[in-house]
């Protein structure tokens, strides 16, 4: 990283502790939301270790964090393809004029689409979809072509899965 782009970081992230610090979030804040987002399902009494802060503390600045919508929830990271689901997909799509809520319905009611992104340019959304198969992907997106134009691309690997923005 060259000294330009770390000014220009530091300042973005000056700015962002600034608002961050307004609404009333701290380090240790911070510290319990990476704990929490590496592993949901640490036991009160040793997030309270790590972040150096008695168990209750703990409990209400959780709380706190689920109050205002920070946290919004916790679940199991799940494989597809140990489930069978072999391909995952992305799919890029442009409602043809009109369509848009019907475009929008058929994504919600395919249950191979596990997110979608409403987008700008030249397309309007972008899914992404498990699927067993060539065949199963075909008509996932079957499902939508009624309603607009579709453009899909397999994924091949997720060099970065999901992660944590930097607190």
């Amino acid at each position: 990283m060259s000294n330009t782009e770390y000014v220009n970081n530091k300042e973005v992230n000056s700015r962002v502790c600034l608002r961050l610090k307004e609404a009333g979030f701290d380090a240790i804040d911070a510290a319990i939301l990476r704990e929490l987002a590496a592993d949901a399902r640490i036991p009160r009494a040793e997030l309270s270790r790590r972040v150096g802060l008695s168990a209750p503390s703990v409990a209400d600045r959780v709380r706190r964090l689920e109050d205002v919508g920070i946290i919004t929830g916790y679940g199991a990271r799940i494989d597809p393809a140990r489930l069978g689901y072999g391909l995952t997909i992305l799919i890029r799509a442009r409602p043809l004029p009109g369509e848009m809520h019907n475009m929008i319905e058929a994504i919600r009611e395919t249950p191979q689409i596990v997110a979608c992104d409403r987008v700008s340019g030249d397309d309007c959304f972008v899914a992404r979809a498990h699927v067993r198969d060539v065949a199963e992907m075909e008509a996932v997106i079957d499902r939508i072509v009624p309603f607009g134009a579709t453009n899909s691309s397999v994924v091949q690997s997720s060099p970065i899965e999901e992660r944590l923005v930097e607190l």
